[in-house]
């Protein structure tokens, strides 16, 4: 059986997800009593949206000694996202007056996202990873959703750090990555457009990505796959009355309906991974994980203190109260990966 993990989309909430996939790591290394284990070993493919690309990309850079080992720990991952996230959305005052402050210009420079990604990711190519994964962007220039995965000749080519980029480049907040592949130019911002929730996107690839390999499954579904989905944090959405909006024209439902859109397809997509799970008589090889936040912001961008603690906070509530289904799932990991328990 194959294991597939998905992980969201959603800024700085992202350490929400970091923080879970950290205690997933832990009881593994505490199930085989081997404080080495890093959980990207043993997932089969990664996929992530935005954030989630960036944790994806972090838990499958390879060690520099062996290039089929993961680099980083998951703990390791929680403390760099938490110091990225910091320089992603840290505020420049000549920045901000040049743009008075995002209304003329991307509310945050090109080289607050750029400089941090070079600096973990550096030069390694989308094939250097050391497990099958795939990222989401889309391309504004060709009108294109892209799924950029590594097994594939030509975007495993490419540089990781350009992916994440685009993957995580929010309209409105930086600009598109761009870069060229020879006469071949993209232009990628955000793939939480098109797929904040990447599970059926992972899904449905991981059909084609294993059905390729020699010696592959045959024939996959739900009964040969466990998808272990991630999210950012679920928060109380903002209602909207009729008597608030039925005037409303097009300037004021832009921000809400982008809200609307990017907030409840990870709902939908949910929703079909239920069903699809459900159908095959294996509801149970589903899992979705996405914690309450009660004390911390549903912004992207809170990189204060307050809320970088309230964010490990939330998760840490999760994990409290969902400490024996948690230590199901990791003990199913390693029954799956044949590990024998310490």
């Amino acid at each position: 059986m194959k294991i597939i993990l998905s992980i969201d989309g959603g800024g700085i909430r992202g350490i929400v997800s970091a923080a879970i996939l950290n205690y997933l790591e832990k009881k593994i290394q505490e199930i085989q009593g081997n404080p080495r284990i890093k959980i990207g070993s043993l997932v089969d493919l990664v996929a992530g949206t935005s954030s989630g690309s960036i944790i994806g990309s972090m838990m499958l850079l390879p060690c520099d000694e062996k290039k089929t080992i993961p680099r980083y720990s998951m703990q390791e991952i929680v403390d760099l996202y938490i110091n990225m996230g910091s320089k992603f959305f840290k505020k420049q005052s000549l920045y901000n007056l040049r743009t008075l402050w995002g209304l003329f210009g991307p509310k945050y420079p090109a080289s607050n996202i750029k400089n941090p990604l070079l600096q973990i990711l550096d030069h390694y190519k989308l094939q250097d990873l050391v497990k099958p994964c795939l990222f989401t962007g889309y391309d504004i220039n060709k009108r294109r959703a892209n799924i950029y995965i590594n097994k594939d000749k030509k975007y495993g080519q490419y540089y990781i750090k350009d992916i994440i980029r685009g993957s995580a480049s929010i309209p409105g907040y930086f600009p598109p990555a761009y870069f060229r592949d020879g006469i071949d130019i993209h232009t990628i911002i955000d793939g939480r457009v098109f797929a904040n929730n990447p599970a059926l996107i992972a899904y449905l690839e991981a059909f084609k990505i294993f059905f390729n390999f020699k010696g592959g499954i045959k024939t996959m579904g739900p009964h040969e796959m466990m998808v272990i989905s991630i999210g950012t944090g679920s928060f109380k959405k903002k209602s909207f009355s009729y008597n608030k909006v039925k005037k409303w024209g097009i300037t004021q439902w832009f921000f809400p309906i982008l809200d609307i859109f990017l907030s409840d397809s990870s709902d939908v997509v949910n929703y079909k991974m239920q069903k699809i799970f459900k159908a095959y008589g294996r509801p149970d090889n589903y899992k979705r994980i996405n914690p309450p936040l009660h004390f911390s912001s549903p912004s992207l961008t809170d990189v204060s203190k307050k809320n970088i603690t309230n964010l490990l906070k939330d998760a840490h509530i999760y994990i409290n109260e969902n400490k024996f289904f948690l230590n199901i799932l990791a003990r199913e990991i390693c029954d799956l990966n044949y590990l024998i328990p310490y």
